[in-house]
């Protein structure tokens, strides 16, 4: 009875960590801008991330995970870079799939631009500190 139970415990631990493993690939590979101002590539790694555009050079950093969807709905993740090189003006960068290959690719300029994203004050702001950068781009490669 327990070698049946540890075998189903086994299968169902091996079955959530390969669902994992396939969600994290999904955001991995390299997504090309589109665009004049989204020329460049944003560059998911299994510990780095970095995004050059023609405003703003992210170099190679480590990053953590604030959210993740990848299973209903549209797929969706959003990075925060641990260290960001003087270059970098998007510290928060938010990967949502709008088709197969499309992706649509948004920079914010701190953590609570981010957070504060959907209030009117803020996201119709002149201020500079508020100001995103949205990008299509294709991918992953």
């Amino acid at each position: 009875m327990h070698a049946v139970i540890n075998s189903v415990l086994a299968a169902a631990i091996g079955i959530s960590s390969s669902t994992a493993a396939a969600s994290e690939k999904l955001f991995t590979g390299v997504f090309d801008g589109t665009g004049r101002a989204c020329s460049g590539a944003l560059q998911v790694r299994a510990k780095t991330i970095e995004w050059r555009s023609a405003f703003s050079t992210c170099k190679p950093t480590p990053y953590e995970i604030l959210e993740k969807n990848a299973e209903d709905g549209p797929k969706r993740i959003v990075f925060r870079l641990k260290k960001r090189s003087s270059q970098c003006l998007y510290p928060v960068i938010e990967v949502t799939q709008a088709s197969d290959y499309r992706w649509n690719v948004t920079g914010y300029q701190s953590l609570e631009g981010f957070q504060k994203k959907e209030a009117p004050d803020w996201s119709n702001s002149p201020l500079p500190e508020r100001q995103t950068l949205s990008c299509p781009m294709t991918g992953p490669n």
